[in-house]
């Protein structure tokens, strides 16, 4: 969920949500949203915008926050750690040195025959009974 405070300037909205702020004041003068001079800034266009409920509810339906949401609740990349001694970073090793053609003939035959055929292969396969 976004963290919005109760009262944002343009740029901070901007910097939250990816719009401009061009694009949040044009917002601001066509829904009527409340807002509030800076104390001790002069020219009066420094401002902050009351986000209220209505503010909130705007920005999270607009497409650039829905789909920063629907990323959110993504699972995200993850690097897992090998340790240097195990299997896994035996066989990601062996794999890297692995020619181009080398590696297209491996991707093949697992893909034909899967992990069994490569136990069989290699001549690892024990009786089960």
């Amino acid at each position: 969920m976004m963290n919005f405070k109760p009262k944002m300037t343009p740029q901070e909205l901007s910097e939250l949500t990816g719009y401009t702020p061009q694009a949040l004041n044009r917002w601001v003068r066509k829904f009527g949203w409340k807002t509030s001079t800076l104390p001790g800034v002069k020219g009066g266009r420094a401002h902050v915008i009351h986000v209220d409920d209505d503010v909130r509810e705007y920005l999270m339906n607009t497409p650039l926050m829905r789909n920063a949401q629907q990323a959110q609740l993504a699972e995200p990349e993850s690097h897992y750690a090998v340790k240097g001694d195990s299997l896994e970073y035996l066989w990601l090793a062996s794999l890297r040195q692995l020619t181009e053609s080398e590696r297209e003939q491996l991707h093949t035959l697992l893909y034909r025959e899967g992990i069994g055929g490569i136990i069989r292969r290699l001549g690892l396969q024990e009786d089960r009974q």
